[in-house]
Parts: structure tokens; sequence; C-alpha cells
């Protein structure tokens, strides 16, 4: 099955990957953090901006930095969760739905609809049969390739607990207990990471319903290989997890 260009979006989390997303029209669109836009940045009709997750000590400078963005010519962002949705609004720029909103059905979706969101991406706890039955006024998508959170924190568990804004990758890692590597993806927040990647590039043809999918890179230095798995359709190979789309939360 080929995928074309319209359903394929990147979300990247370094320069050298944003450059690589915005050369290539097979993206649609690209997530990208704030810190890494500018006036100078290209395509800038194609960029999502995600800005930090968590908004506890710098909302004020979150929404200054979005007003700064809209002069500049962006139009669209990233909503983590509904606590970022006022500062969007504010900003008066478009609303697009994150994974972590957590939206799981048919009611969720449509609620985000109501409110002007252009689209959403929906949780990646749901299954491939939950999503066929899903129906919503506006389009949605799933994560289908990168290494998912394990979870998310404002202090590095690797530093001894200090706070982690420099907004680099330290390249640093945890080991569980079945001697496993697990990555550390640091920007304002710590992102501890599966140690294996979700790759549905074999599979695309179950998701029928499924509007566009995102290629979420963290620490690939290479963003076009997965992207011509995806368009061949192509058996992944390595490490590899799909993750709760056909086994579901246990």
């Amino acid at each position: 099955m080929e995928i074309y260009n319209t359903k394929l979006r990147a979300e990247v989390s370094d320069k050298n990957q944003l450059a690589q997303a915005l050369s290539r029209a097979d993206f649609s669109f690209v997530y990208a953090p704030l810190q890494l836009l500018s006036s100078d940045t290209p395509c800038k009709d194609k960029i999502i901006a995600v800005p930090n997750v968590f908004l506890a000590d710098c909302e004020d400078e979150i929404l200054c930095k979005l007003t700064q963005l809209k002069a500049m010519g962006y139009e669209r962002v990233m909503a983590h969760t509904v606590g970022h949705i006022p500062l969007i609004q504010k900003a008066g720029m478009k609303l697009h739905g994150g994974m972590r909103l957590n939206v799981a059905n048919s009611l969720s979706a449509e609620f985000f609809a109501d409110i002007g969101f252009e689209d959403i991406v929906l949780s990646c706890e749901l299954t491939v049969k939950r999503i066929r039955g899903l129906r919503c006024n506006i389009p949605y998508g799933i994560v289908a390739y990168g290494r998912l959170p394990l979870m998310i924190t404002r202090r590095c568990p690797i530093n001894d607990g200090k706070p982690c804004n420099d907004g680099s990758r330290c390249g640093r890692f945890l080991r569980d207990r079945k001697g496993e590597k697990i990555l550390a993806l640091c920007s304002n927040t710590v992102e501890l990471l599966n140690p294996d990647t979700l790759t549905l590039s074999d599979k695309i043809s179950d998701f029928e319903t499924v509007d566009f999918f995102v290629l979420r890179y963290t620490y690939e230095e290479n963003v076009i290989k997965e992207l011509e798995c995806f368009k061949q359709g192509g058996k992944p190979k390595g490490k590899i997890t799909n993750g709760l789309y056909y086994r579901g939360v246990e």
C-alpha cells in the first residue's frame, strides 16, 4: 500500500531533523519545538509549533513566544493538554491536538472538534478496532513511528534530579531491570523513551479510517530512511514494537 504525502507528518526534536523534514514534500506538516523556530525558518505554513508540556512556571513566557511566532507568520500550534488551549487562542493561532490529550473515543474527539481544533492525534493506547469505530468531524491521526515516552518529568533522573533546561540531548540513559537502554530526550523537560521503536510501516492498510500518520523522530540522524519505508509499506527491521494498537492496555 503506497502512502501519499497528505497522510504523513513529521515530529522533530532538533534542527537537523527539522531541516530535513521541511525539505521533503512528503510531509504535509512538521511538528517542531518552539526553541527551534525563528523568523528565518522556511515553510512556516507547514509548521505546527510545539510548546513546553508543563506550563506551571512558564505560562507567560510561552504566551509571549507564541505571540512573537504569530507576528513572524506562524499559524499553527500543538496543544499537549487543555491548559494549552487558552494560550494558543490568546495568541490567535490554530489549534492542533497532540497525543497527550488522550483522545480515546468519539465523544472526546467531538469535544475538541466543537471548540475549534483543526485536527487531533489519537491516544497511543487505542486499539485498531477502537480506532475504526471512532467518529469525528475533523481529521484525526495516530503516531505510527518513533520511540514513545515511558514517562516525562521536570527533574532529570540521570543528573541527580536537577532541572533539565539547556535544550540539548544529553545522550545519557538508564537501564531497566532487563538491561534495556532507556534513552533520555532532554529539553525543558526530560522524556524517558521506550527502548523499542514503534513502527507501523507494514501495517498501514489496517488503519484505513485514519487521516494522517505521525512519524516521531527523537535521536534519528536521518529522517528519510523511515519516510521511504512508510512510503513503500516496507517491513521494518531491528528492535521494534506495534505498541498497544493490537493488544490494548494490559
